[in-house]
């Protein structure tokens, strides 16, 4: 069985260890794997625990990597398992990586959710309709989306967000006839996930009444 004859420091990174097995370098690990594995000069190793501290290394990586990710923004858990798969970690490190994570509360889809819902209601300005589909874009499994929305848009007023995009739009709608002005102000409320129950008061507001339709015959 190999022994560990040598662990030096990595001299330009110091949280890292070189382990030498039999007085020949065989890998580096991190601090907290030389930790997990109580890991000193002298002792002896069998061939299974050389490749538990291995895959504990490469465990290691993996969340070191995915709290690079997560320092920068919020992710969901499907978010952030698409982007470690674009790494050299297999599917069962991943996953335990994941579930420690979401343990340890810093993966939480309630709480993406109802951050990403916020942002889309009071920055973006986003109806409800696109904010649901930015979540399941994001992996979110539409009870804990609904559950996010419902709890934002609850004390959000769409109308209000909707009448402010409406009126900002409208100078440059001037130069149309009404009904193409009604029409594109529509389009545009609507691509921004407005339900046409808010859409259609609010162009009446800003835009006045739809104009009757004249192309009817007129009698002499």
């Amino acid at each position: 069985m190999p022994i560990l004859t040598r662990m030096t420091e990595q001299k330009r990174r110091p949280n890292r260890r070189n382990i030498h097995l039999d007085g020949r370098f065989a890998f580096g690990v991190n601090l907290n794997v030389v930790a997990q594995f109580h890991l000193k000069e002298g002792m002896e190793l069998t061939d299974q625990q050389v490749l538990d501290i291995q895959r504990g290394e490469v465990r290691q990586e993996c969340m070191d990597k995915a709290l690079r990710f997560l320092e920068r923004r919020l992710y969901s858990r499907h978010e952030l398992h698409t982007r470690l798969t674009r790494g050299e970690y297999g599917p069962a490190v991943i996953e335990e990586v994941l579930n420690d994570l979401q343990r340890l509360g810093y993966v939480d889809d309630e709480r993406f959710a109802r951050t990403k819902a916020l942002s889309a209601a009071q920055h973006k300005h986003h109806g409800k309709r696109r904010a649901m589909l930015e979540l399941i874009k994001s992996g979110v499994d539409r009870t804990t989306a609904d559950r996010a929305l419902e709890t934002v848009y609850e004390v959000h007023d769409s109308m209000a967000t909707a009448r402010q995009l409406a009126k900002k739009k409208a100078p440059s709608l001037r130069r149309l006839d009404p009904l193409a002005a009604r029409r594109r102000l529509a389009g545009m409320l609507l691509r921004r996930g407005f339900d046409y129950e808010t859409v259609r008061p609010v162009i009446d507001e800003v835009l006045g009444d739809e104009p009757a339709d004249d192309s009817g015959d007129q009698s002499a």
